[in-house]
């Protein structure tokens, strides 16, 4: 059986970088401070300030994701760092944020950073922004272009979207699985707080997410971070885009406030917007609140084992997310280049009493096949639509 490690303040830190900035992070995180990092490929989106946008395909930049854990004193140092060196005070170089665990518990042998281990860092002297929110939706490959549209349409920068597998319904349907496409991808955005309802909104409604089996979109808090995701691109006419200019004012006023309106529609008689004929308006969704989302990170060759255990204990449905395994002291070819493995990531939203059975399945899992290099950590999770039946 194994001696389970409990961490407790610990975060997760997420890097959104272009692939010709990434490497160089990525080799500072591993040089220094970071026992592991969990990174995957991935492609924003960009729409072209026309008329006829519509028309066109999105433009899907590469990207990677750099995700990684550390305790809580050390995340503005190591962020401030991955700012200078992703040059993210540009726009439209990318984008770091942090958000806090709730519970981190690992395998002895996984790689955890403790508390203090970066010792040269100093005060950070970056200002990061608060009052962000962190929105993601799972979707169908085909209509991931479309919820991409819609969020940047609402006022959102262009979304990061990732491929991942979904599981849960499909394994139940057992000789009929055939009919259920598990390759899904994950969408995701960080928006200032008083612009998370309409982008929410406006993506649910884009992967008309409360019909059977098209997916899930929920809303979890950020803590802060630095966003510089582009969202449009324009030709050269001016000096600064609207975007630009728009987080400009946000940073001289110290808020977002200065762009709320007046609502002068009163919504008690309003009938839900322009699509209630159809009886899908906003006001007859059922949201779910206050739930918790379990992540387990450990090699890919173990994730049948638990999302399996996850299943039989109840969860609803699991997310599979796959990339590469990094750590600080992998080993290195002649050339310099750092053997890395493959990793999985299991992900799951869940009711709050839910979370313990789920998580002593997967620690019970690990135990019973000897499974090496696993953690579960959990994330509390604002708000949720989906299909309840």
């Amino acid at each position: 059986m194994s001696d389970w490690v409990e961490q407790k303040k610990m975060c997760i830190v997420t890097a959104i970088l272009p692939r010709r900035t990434s490497n160089e992070v990525t080799e500072f995180l591993l040089d220094k401070p970071a026992r592991f990092l969990f990174e995957l490929g991935a492609r924003g989106t960009l729409v072209k300030d026309r008329w006829y946008q519509f028309l066109l395909p999105v433009i899907s930049p590469e990207q990677e994701i750099i995700q990684f854990l550390l305790p809580h004193d050390e995340v503005d140092v190591i962020m401030e760092q991955i700012v200078a060196l992703g040059q993210l005070r540009l726009a439209g170089a990318g984008a770091v944020f942090t958000h806090p665990c709730g519970s981190f518990v690992a395998t002895p042998d996984f790689p955890v950073w403790q508390n203090g281990e970066h010792t040269e860092a100093g005060l950070s002297m970056l200002k990061f922004k608060r009052n962000l929110v962190g929105i993601a939706a799972t979707v169908q490959t085909s209509i991931s272009e479309n919820v991409a549209r819609a969020a940047i349409k609402a006022g959102a920068h262009g979304p990061t979207i990732h491929y991942c597998e979904g599981r849960g319904v499909r394994d139940r349907l057992g000789i009929l699985r055939f009919t259920q496409n598990p390759d899904k991808e994950i969408i995701r955005v960080i928006v200032d707080e008083m612009d998370a309802d309409a982008v929410f909104e406006a993506m649910a409604t884009a992967g008309r997410l409360t019909e059977p089996g098209r997916g899930i979109i929920y809303q979890m808090a950020v803590s802060r971070g630095l966003i510089k995701l582009p969202g449009i691109t324009e030709s050269a006419r001016h000096a600064a885009s609207i975007h630009q200019i728009i987080h400009a004012i946000d940073d001289l006023k110290g808020c977002a406030d200065w762009r709320a309106t007046s609502n002068l529609v009163d919504e008690s008689k309003s009938s839900g917007g322009a699509l209630s004929f159809l009886g899908i308006g906003t006001r007859s969704r059922k949201y779910l609140f206050d739930l918790v989302r379990i992540t387990c990170t450990t090699k890919r060759k173990n994730l049948d084992v638990l999302v399996a255990a996850a299943l039989e204990a109840g969860a609803p449905a699991v997310t599979s997310v796959f990339g590469r395994f990094m750590e600080s002291e992998c080993k290195v070819t002649g050339a310099g280049v750092r053997i890395n493995r493959e990793l999985g990531s299991l992900q799951m939203v869940l009711p709050k009493h839910q979370v313990e059975g789920i998580i002593n399945s997967l620690r019970n899992a690990t135990d019973e096949h000897e499974l090496d290099t696993v953690a579960i950590y959990t994330s509390p999770i604002e708000k949720v639509l989906t299909y309840l039946g």
